[in-house]
This record gives structure tokens, sequence and C-alpha cells, in this order.
């Protein structure tokens, strides 16, 4: 399904619901929003005490007595938006895929990449798909 999405550019417009955003806009404000979220610091279920910063509840996996350091942490969504790309006359209907990865080494460091699925795209794959389970 990845190769149906296509990077935007910074200048490309994304209407999520009722709101619109350009890509240079939007990924401004995500970063923003999950800077915030992971540098909150999470209570601990038995005091009124806070513990740890969501990142750095994240950053570490215990597996046993082994704990492992994270790197980087990754998140994925994707959601229903239209898109009005740099040079078209009209609004395209798609997912809007929005990936997130976040140093856990270098807290400044977040890279964020939206890619956009046209609904043709994704229609023209079931076709395929269903020719290919009759043959």
């Amino acid at each position: 399904m990845s190769e149906n999405f296509i990077p935007l550019d910074s200048d490309d417009v994304v209407l999520i619901g009722k709101s619109t955003f350009k890509v240079s806009i939007l990924q401004e404000l995500l970063d923003k929003e999950i800077r915030k979220k992971l540098h909150q610091n999470i209570y601990e279920y038995n005091s009124l005490e806070p513990g740890v910063s969501m990142l750095e509840f994240l950053s570490q996996i215990s597996l046993g007595e082994r704990k492992i350091n994270l790197k980087e942490i990754g998140y994925n969504y994707i959601t229903d938006c239209q898109v009005l790309k740099i040079g078209d006359s009209s609004w395209q209907n798609g997912k809007l895929k929005i990936q997130i990865f976040i140093s856990t080494m270098h807290h400044d460091k977040t890279q964020i990449c939206l890619e956009f699925g046209g609904d043709e795209s994704f229609e023209n794959d079931f076709l395929l798909d269903e020719i290919s389970k009759i043959i």
C-alpha cells in the first residue's frame, strides 16, 4: 500500500475535516504538538509525584532483566483528507499518511513526513487485486 503514497510539497494544501493547512504549517503544528506531549511528565500510579517524561518512558523497553534503549521512536497515522497540489485546479480525495520519527538521543531532532494517496490509486489497486485473484 505504501507505493500508492507520494510525498507532499511544502506549498501543497491539505483539508482535514473542516480545517485547511499548508503542508509546511501542518508539519510545524504536528512537531509542536508531539514535542509538548512527549515532554509531559507521567505520574506514578501509587502517588501524586511526577515521574519521567513520556519520551523517557517510551525510550526504554524492559525484557526481563534486560533493558533496551531505543534510539528512535516512530509513529504512523493515516486519515481521510483532500489535497490541493500546487499547479492543480481541483481538490483530490484520498488519504494522508503522517509519519513521525523522534530521536530519543537528540530531543530536538524530529522528522515529520506527509504523504498523499489519492482514492483513485486505491481503487485501481483493488481492481488489479480482484483481477489477479480471478486469473
